[in-house]
This record gives structure tokens, C-alpha cells and sequence, in this order.
């Protein structure tokens, strides 16, 4: 931080929507290290259930459900309250505090009242969703080079135009979305590590010792196929079939799911199979890596993801991934099952230490300095 006076600490607010549990670790890390210059507030107005995974937010709003008036009235009131309030608006999923019609006309009035602007990226919010589908449904296309179909929908390309002329710093969680907006500034998805390790603890395992248990769970039913599970679930059963291996397979995606969410499984359900694996499987069509990787690779486990050739020089050194793609994943299945057979505990731990390296935001946080000019 520069050295001039500051008559009261900047006030920064985190909204409106939480992909990837970022704003309870952004804003402790903001108030164990920096409280003497920025004061730091949260709030949500899309909320998962505490049975889900539990996380802080000073503020919690509850829109889903609720009518359009009852919507736009509370947007409107928190929106003056919080203009007034704060210096600095980090926003996640382009989700703001106005609904999406008023978006524009709400960053103009940030920049009108001098207020600093981040817009932080995450994957869908700018990259479209029938892009992935296509993406799926093509992908040996794709492997050999085809990729004609449109990244971003007109929706989202309003979006990213309003990012690109309003706010102050464009982040995104994967370099792939670089290519949607190249100002941006590729900033990786962090655990924070610490608590995810003391939440794991005390989780019981299930195992016997002379199996091999190998994790594939795409977070939203509705949406396997961008994580390739058409692909992934044959090849497992394939190399499932072979006599030289006693393999346990937790594909919760298949289960007979009749639950209120669309999640195949709770946060907590996802940190007992990561316990219970030995190999995680994260997606074979994206291009890159997400959390489910960095927390499947947290708790020493082989991890098998993939991706894109041209993004591979965008991985950290030493990056313990196990790359594959629709043509090779069985091989690579077999490859992941032999290092489980002879890997040491000393293995593990470099995984776990990858990850406090590269993905914790006590070592990785540069980018979230500069974007709060903070130096």
C-alpha cells in the first residue's frame, strides 16, 4: 500500500453470487492481513443449503422463488445502500446487485460516483453453455482441430462488453476464457486449505485394503456431459472388467437421486468418496481444471483431467495431473491404478504441497493485490 494518508480504510464488498466458496476465503484473508486498509463485507443472494456446505456471508438475500416485485424492490434497496457504502465492488459470475436488464446503467453510476469496479469470471457466466454441449458431442472433431461453434451467446457477450468498458479489472478462473476477453487476468481457483483439511478429519472412511477405488462425480446431474461422463463411466466399467484389478467404482451420478437439489452429491458426501479414492476422474471436455481437481489432489489422489494442448503452458510447474483425453482415458486409467499400487506416502504429500504452492491464496494472490491496488 502506497504510503500517502487515507482518512478510513477503503470499503470493499463481495457479491452477488458464490461460485467456488471464493468469498468466505477472500474476505478473511483480506481481514487477517490487510484490515488496516481495506474493510471488507459479503453478501449473496443465491444461497445453497447449510446441508450442502455451509459457508459465511455477512449478508444473505434470498431470491429464489420470491416475485418480480418483491426482486427488484430488495435489488433496488440493497443497490442504494451499498453505493453509498463501499469504495470497491468485486463481482462474481457477472452477477451485480441491479438484475441483468440494469447492469449497465448501474457500473455507469460506479464509475459516475468513483467507485473501483473488479468483474470476476468463472466459466459459464461468459462461456456458453451450448459451446460445451457442442463441444461434447464433437469432441473427437474437436481433438483434430474443429472449433467453429460460437463461445459466447448475445447475452453474454453484453456482459462481457460491459465488463470490458466499466470495470476497473477483468479476473478469470480459467486461462481458456482468455480467449473470451484477452485484458483479462488469469487468476487460478484457490482452496483454502487449511479448513478443508480439518473438515476431512474427522469424515469416516469405507474401504477395504485390496481395492482400488476410483471417484467420478460431476457436481450437477443436468449437466454431465460437459464434464464427459458418457465417455468416463464406459471406459471405468471397461477397465473395471479386467481380472487383474479389484476396483470399487463411486459414480454418484448414477445413483437413484430423488433429491430437492440437482446435486449429485453434497459438498460434505464429496469430501468422504474423496477419502474413500484412490483415483478421481475430473472431466474430459472442458479444457482445464476446477476445484473438485485441486481438492481431489489436496488429499494425495491421483487425478486424471483434460487438458486443452495450447492451454498446457499455462500449468504450474510440476502440475501432478494425469492428462487425458476421450481416446486415451483407459490407458491412463491403468497407468493412475499402477502408481496407487506403488505410491509412498512422500507421493501424497507432494500433491498436498503442489496445491499449498499453487493454489492457496497465502501463496497465489498477486493478481487480487493488484486488483485491489494493493502493494
Amino acid at each position: 500500500m502506497t504510503d500517502k494518508k487515507i482518512k478510513r480504510p477503503l470499503r470493499m464488498l463481495f457479491a452477488a453470487v458464490d461460485i467456488g466458496y471464493r468469498i468466505e476465503l477472500y474476505t478473511k484473508f483480506i481481514r487477517q492481513h490487510f484490515a488496516d486498509y481495506l474493510k471488507t463485507e459479503s453478501l449473496t443472494i443465491s444461497l445453497l443449503p447449510k446441508e450442502h456446505y455451509s459457508t459465511r456471508y455477512d449478508y444473505e438475500f434470498h431470491f429464489e422463488g420470491k416475485n418480480f416485485l418483491y426482486r427488484w424492490s430488495l435489488s433496488l434497496v440493497n443497490f442504494l445502500r451499498c453505493l453509498f457504502r463501499y469504495d470497491v465492488f468485486h463481482f462474481f459470475s457477472g452477477e451485480t446487485l441491479l438484475p441483468r436488464k440494469l447492469r449497465r446503467f448501474e457500473l455507469m453510476l460506479y464509475k459516475l460516483f468513483g467507485k473501483k469496479v473488479i468483474m470476476h469470471f468463472v466459466g459459464c457466466d461468459i462461456r456458453s453453455l451450448d459451446y460445451s454441449h457442442w463441444k461434447a458431442l464433437n469432441i473427437q472433431q474437436y481433438l483434430a482441430g474443429a472449433d467453429a461453434f460460437p463461445k459466447s451467446e448475445p447475452w453474454q457477450k453484453k456482459l462481457i462488453a460491459d465488463a470490458e468498458q466499466y470495470a476497473d479489472n477483468i479476473l478469470v478462473s480459467t486461462p481458456d476464457l482468455k480467449e473470451i476477453i484477452p485484458q483479462a487476468t488469469y487468476f487460478p481457483v484457490l482452496l483454502d486449505l487449511d479448513k478443508y483439511l480439518d473438515e476431512l478429519k474427522d469424515i469416516p472412511v469405507e474401504k477395504t485394503s485390496d481395492e482400488i477405488t476410483i471417484l467420478h462425480s460431476p457436481s450437477n446431474l443436468y449437466h454431465t456431459r460437459t464434464k464427459g461422463t458418457d465417455y468416463i463411466i464406459p471406459a471405468l466399467k471397461q477397465v473395471a472388467a479386467m481380472p487383474q484389478y479389484k476396483l470399487r467404482l463411486i459414480l454418484p451420478s448414477e445413483k437413484d437421486n430423488r433429491r430437492s437439489t440437482p446435486y449429485s452429491s453434497t459438498r460434505y458426501e464429496l469430501f468422504k468418496h474423496f477419502k474413500e479414492a484412490d483415483i478421481v476422474i475430473d472431466q474430459l471436455i472442458t479444457g482445464w481444471y476446477g476445484l473438485l481437481t485441486v481438492e481431489a489432489l489436496a488429499t494425495g489422489k491421483e487425478v486424471i483431467c483434460y487438458v486443452d494442448e495450447h492451454l498446457k503452458p499455462d500449468l504450474f510447474p510440476g502440475c501432478p495431473i494425469e492428462i487425458a483425453n476421450v481416446n486415451n482415458l483407459e490407458e491412463v486409467i491403468i497407468k493412475c491404478i499402477e502408481k496407487v499400487k506403488r505410491r509412498s506416502q512422500s507421493d501424497m504429500l507432494e500433491k498436498v504441497e503442489w496445491v499449498r504452492k499453487y493454489h492457496t491464496i497465502e501463496s497465489n494472490n498477486a493478481a487480487l493485490l493488484k486488483a485491489w491496488n494493493i502493494n
